[in-house]
């Protein structure tokens, strides 16, 4: 029998809660991970169930389309077959009605069957013993018979009845006479309503849009329905390319009209120029997964929030501890940065200028590199507020900040605002005619931000600069460097703004023309 001191080092590990952490955390993780599995598997299954079941439905309606538009072609071909018996055609028009013309000729959705001679004119019509000679020559299922022997059934695509105005499709078939020359056309129009009926009898709880598409790629029929679409091509896009060479399966591809992807189950309808598809968007496919999965996620969801509770009961002084000294730390870092930095600019504030400025001097006069300053003051920039405000006024002074922070070395120079619209650049490493080029690149910067600005001669905001550079030198002063480059900077506003000037510490003040 275990005592209950072996008892208790046996359970040595309860007392160290980073261990017991550790193993909850370890469980978490594998229940996650369980259900992460589970889930995945799930929603494979639901894809696959939602494909097939669309791969099904678009084949049963391809059947139910090729048997019904072959069962109509049963009567053009019985037409065609009594065209070349000189008894039929001889016949008074009442009999050759009843003979040309069965049953399904004039079901419900099965419109006029017309025959056409070689010119194009209507000479029997399965609607009227004596129909009107109208003259359909233009038409294209016409103009295709006439230029090509395919003795074979002709689709067209949807277009509108003249005879009803009702939108149709039509299936035609060539008439020849004995020696094989054109005779004429028969045909007879499906309408479109019918394809709209079969679509609307599916059922209601059946997932993704159904359409029909004839010869070019032109929109038969479309459910949800839209009479804007029908007749329209879509043979230029990739999905409708990838379906004619598909012919039947499932693939995924964008969406033929609109925007987005979309999974595509296709079907050829028989041997017609005719395809069917059905696209899924993820919300059809997944949409019975996402509940199982809301569910189960949930579970999980309890289950782990209740072992993290449990958890952090045996933690909960140690991440107390922990969270203030983060948040102290936090803060500290967060007071630094806003005690260093400009609001509106996000440059560094006049109390981090004078501390790098001094640090450069001192690194300057220890190791004899020379160091430029460069002084920035927007021009007439008291005259902008007051004709466009303040809020304008700090758009603008934001813009020259990103010109300076564009145009300087990140890794090197570092830019300040040290007033209301002065500015200034540290340029370690920098000799006179680099802090020149400075300069003027942050001048160009500005002046191409192209800012309105009345108050100003040249039209727009403008900056002007003072550069001051410190050669090689043994004794490196801010207070100097700053004089030098507010000299600068005076003397380029005083011979008209938008220039640059510079000066050398050492020696006295220089001209140097930075153009306007």
């Amino acid at each position: 029998m275990v005592s209950r001191t072996g008892f208790r080092r046996y359970l040595w590990w309860t007392r160290s809660p980073w261990l017991l952490a550790a193993l909850n955390l370890l469980c978490v993780v594998g229940l996650c991970a369980v259900s992460a599995f589970m889930l995945w598997d799930m929603r494979r299954d639901a894809e696959r169930r939602a494909t097939a079941a669309a791969q099904s439905l678009v084949q049963v309606l391809g059947r139910d389309i090729a048997r019904s538009i072959g069962m109509y072609d049963l009567s053009l071909r019985a037409i065609v077959d009594g065209w070349r018996l000189p008894a039929v055609m001889n016949a008074d028009p009442e009999t050759r009605q009843l003979i040309l013309f069965d049953r399904a000729a004039n079901a419900e959705n099965f419109g006029h069957t017309l025959v056409f001679d070689r010119s194009g004119t209507l000479i029997i019509s399965s609607k009227s013993l004596n129909p009107e000679p109208l003259s359909y020559a233009d038409r294209e299922y016409f103009q295709y018979h006439a230029t090509h022997n395919d003795l074979g059934l002709h689709v067209s695509v949807p277009i509108v009845s003249r005879l009803t105005g009702r939108w149709a499709l039509i299936i035609s078939r060539r008439l020849s006479n004995p020696d094989g020359s054109f005779a004429g056309v028969v045909l007879g129009s499906i309408y479109l309503d019918y394809f709209r009926q079969l679509f609307a009898a599916l059922d209601p709880n059946h997932a993704g849009a159904v359409t029909l598409y004839g010869p070019g790629g032109t929109i038969i029929m479309r459910e949800p329905y839209d009479e804007q679409l029908l007749g329209r091509s879509v043979s230029a896009t990739d999905s409708y390319q990838r379906m004619l060479q598909t012919r039947q399966g499932v693939f995924t591809g964008p969406v033929m009209i609109g925007e987005g992807t979309r999974t595509f189950a296709v079907a050829q309808v028989g041997e017609l120029p005719l395809q069917l598809s059905i696209a899924l968007t993820a919300e059809d496919i997944y949409a019975a997964w996402w509940q199982k999965a809301l569910l189960l996620a949930a579970v999980v969801l309890s289950l782990c929030a209740t072992t993290i509770v449990l958890t952090t009961l045996f933690q909960r002084e140690l991440i107390r501890r922990k969270a203030a000294q983060r948040a102290t730390a936090a803060l500290n870092a967060e007071l630094q940065q806003l005690a260093s930095t400009d609001a509106l600019t996000v440059l560094g504030n006049r109390r981090r200028f004078d501390e790098v400025l001094a640090r450069e001097c001192q690194r300057a006069t220890r190791t004899g590199k020379p160091l430029s300053l460069l002084i920035l003051d927007a021009d007439h920039f008291k005259g902008f507020n007051d004709r466009y405000g303040h809020q304008q006024g700090d758009e603008a002074l934001r813009l020259i900040a990103q010109a300076m922070q564009g145009t300087i070395h990140a890794y090197s120079d570092t830019a300040y605002r040290i007033g209301g619209e002065e500015f200034a650049v540290i340029l370690p490493d920098t000799g006179e005619l680099g802090a020149e080029a400075v300069a003027n690149r942050i001048r160009q910067a500005v002046l191409t931000q192209a800012l309105p600005h009345a108050s100003n001669p040249h039209g727009l905001v403008t900056v002007s600069c003072g550069v001051a550079a410190a050669p090689s030198v043994r004794d490196c002063k801010p207070v100097t460097l700053i004089a030098a480059a507010d000299a600068a900077l005076y003397e380029a506003k005083r011979q008209g703004r938008n220039l640059v000037r510079t000066t050398a510490v050492e020696r006295p003040f220089s001209v140097i023309e930075g153009g306007r």
